[in-house]
């Protein structure tokens, strides 16, 4: 009896004793979580962090968008570019120097249009948007990949294509393209490598690059070469694929007169070595003032 008479008077202490504990576990608890929640968080990182590429094909409305910059366009922005001057294409050998061809499914030889690039890089990243536009002038893309450039870099994050799994047809030229690296870069020391160039497209690169780890670089059938970008990278920055290809088709914008001067450029080049074929291309006015820049001497 003695010991069940002061068992209701310790009951209230043992009651609050528990209270008091569970309040501070419970606090001890949601300190762990969250620290646990930012390790997580930190641990993770960014994207880039990935050691797998992933191929983001731009869609079939941004293609179409990029091929049908009209040709008044073209030819009212000629080569003028004042707000971004152009580093036109340099021509190497003469008319009698062999011309790099290739064949496709058994037909005879057809220009070669080499682009040696990587996907971290700015200037190749602002070269492939008038390689574009003037690719699509000779054939088709069936298959064009979204790409930025580094965040690491100068021009950083620039919105471009790469040529990475691409698919091109055209019946006047065969285009060959190398992605030597990627844009990931998981350690921080080294960016993933992506495609290896083969011996002739080393050669090429040999001859007429700064080096191989230096992009970009455009031969055009081993007649016409551009070691990096034809015009600085800067003009494309905080825009998007679709932004940059809604702005090719106003003649007054600096954007448009780059890209386009550029195409222009890349266009005569591609003329001049393969017949001057199409001739509503090859004959446009914006191609015969890029003509006279490169100094292309051919009928028309």
């Amino acid at each position: 009896m003695s010991q069940s008479a002061y068992e209701p008077a310790s009951a209230p202490t043992l009651r609050q004793i528990p209270r008091r504990y569970l309040a501070l576990g419970l606090i001890i608890i949601a300190i762990v979580l969250l620290g646990a929640l930012v390790l997580v968080r930190d641990n993770a990182g960014p994207s880039s962090s990935s050691t797998v590429e992933t191929f983001s094909p731009a869609p079939s409305s941004l293609i179409a968008t990029v091929s049908a910059v009209p040709s008044s366009v073209y030819d009212a922005v000629g080569v003028s570019s004042p707000a971004n001057p152009i580093i036109p294409l340099q021509r190497i050998g003469d008319a009698d120097s062999p011309l790099w061809g290739a064949t496709v499914g058994g037909g005879p030889p057809e220009p070669v249009v080499f682009f040696y690039g990587a996907e971290f890089a700015p200037y190749a990243a602002a070269e492939r948007w008038p390689l574009v536009l003037a690719l699509s002038r000779f054939g088709t893309f069936k298959q064009l990949g979204l790409m930025q450039s580094s965040a690491s870099t100068a021009f950083a994050n620039l919105s471009t294509f790469t040529f990475w799994n691409v698919s091109y047809s055209s019946r006047w030229l065969v285009l060959e393209s190398v992605e030597r690296y990627s844009s990931l870069n998981p350690t921080g020391a080294r960016y993933l490598g992506l495609q290896t160039p083969d011996a002739r497209q080393s050669a090429a690169i040999a001859s007429y690059g700064t080096s191989p780890t230096t992009f970009s670089l455009l031969d055009v059938a081993n007649r016409y070469v551009l070691d990096g970008a034809a015009f600085t990278p800067g003009v494309l920055a905080g825009l998007s694929q679709d932004q940059i290809a809604g702005d090719l088709s106003m003649p007054a914008s600096p954007l448009a007169q780059a890209v386009v001067s550029a195409a222009n450029e890349i266009t005569a080049a591609i003329c001049s070595v393969d017949g001057d074929r199409p001739d509503a291309v090859c004959e446009s006015r914006g191609v015969l003032a890029a003509d006279a820049v490169l100094k292309v001497a051919r009928p028309h």
